[in-house]
C-alpha cells in the first residue's frame, strides 16, 4: 500500500513537471507570437504612416500649384487693367496735346 502511494505521488509529481514543461512551452509560443504580431503592427503602422505623409505632401503641391496659377492668373488680369490704363492716358494725353495745339 505504501508503494502504491509513492508511486501515484510520482507519478503525480512526473504528471505535474509535465504540466508545467507544456505551460511554459505554451507561454513562450503565446510570447513569441506577440512579439511577431508587434512587429508587424509596427510595420503596418510605419507603412500607413509613409502613406498619410506622401499623399499629404502630394495634397500639399497641388494645393500650392493652384495658388501659383490663380496668382499668375491675377498678375495677368492687373497687367491687362494696367495696359488699359496705360492706354486711355495716352489717348488723353494725346488729346490735350491736340486741342493745346489747335
Amino acid at each position: 500500500m505504501a508503494q502504491e502511494t509513492i508511486d501515484a505521488i510520482r507519478q503525480a509529481e512526473a504528471a505535474a513537471e509535465a504540466a508545467e514543461k507544456d505551460a511554459v512551452k505554451q507561454a513562450e509560443a503565446i510570447v513569441a507570437e506577440a512579439k511577431a504580431q508587434g512587429v508587424q503592427l509596427k510595420a503596418d503602422m510605419t507603412s500607413a504612416a509613409r502613406e498619410a505623409a506622401v499623399r499629404a505632401e502630394e495634397d500639399a503641391k497641388a494645393q500650392g500649384e493652384q495658388m501659383m496659377q490663380a496668382a499668375g492668373a491675377e498678375e495677368v488680369k492687373e497687367l491687362e487693367n494696367l495696359r488699359s490704363a496705360v492706354a486711355a492716358k495716352q489717348e488723353q494725353a494725346v488729346k490735350v496735346i491736340l486741342s493745346e495745339l489747335l
